[in-house]
């Protein structure tokens, strides 16, 4: 078995990436650090802000909302969530997330959590796509290149919130 170190990202650091709509993300430990592992990235989503409906059937995700509450489009079904909620999206599933409410600076700020590793580095290219015009052919392009499937939204059939949910 390989010898493995522990990891720490100091708060302020990990790696940069901005979003459209003026999201912000922290890569806080990547495929790079933990390869064949998780990645994990903290987010900063202002209201109104998230990526168009999509699916990645080769990685999943899972949410922690630390602040502000977020919508997730699953399907033709949108889960609300609220400060302290976790939500798993297995990455075969249609998905979006949105931030209908923020804090005090006006964001919703999160933690995911991708499995495997690898989908971080989809952002680095997202932020020098997203610094220039560009076109939804060029975005659906990038998205190929790393198992992303930009969709069709359909319309929302029912609305759930995360604490409303037998398990939770």
């Amino acid at each position: 078995m390989q010898d493995r170190e522990a990891i720490i990202t100091r708060a302020g650091g990990g790696i940069k990436h901005a979003h459209a709509g003026g999201a912000v993300s922290v890569t806080a430990l990547s495929a790079a650090q933990h390869p064949g592992g998780s990645a994990v990235q903290i987010a900063e989503m202002p209201v109104g802000s998230g990526p168009p409906f999509h699916r990645h059937p080769a990685f999943d995700e899972v949410f922690i909302i630390l602040e502000g509450t977020v919508e997730f489009q699953v399907r033709d079904e949108l889960h609300v969530a609220h400060a302290g909620d976790l939500v798993f999206v297995p990455g075969e599933l249609p998905h979006a997330p949105r931030c209908t409410a923020g804090n005090d600076r006006g964001v919703a700020l999160l933690v995911m959590l991708v499995t495997p590793a690898r989908f971080e580095d989809f952002f680095h290219e997202l932020g020098d796509l997203l610094a220039r015009p560009h076109t939804r052919s060029e975005l659906e392009s990038l998205g190929r290149e790393y198992g992303i499937e930009f969709l069709e939204r359909p319309d929302v059939r029912t609305t759930r919130c995360a604490r409303d949910d037998e398990h939770g």
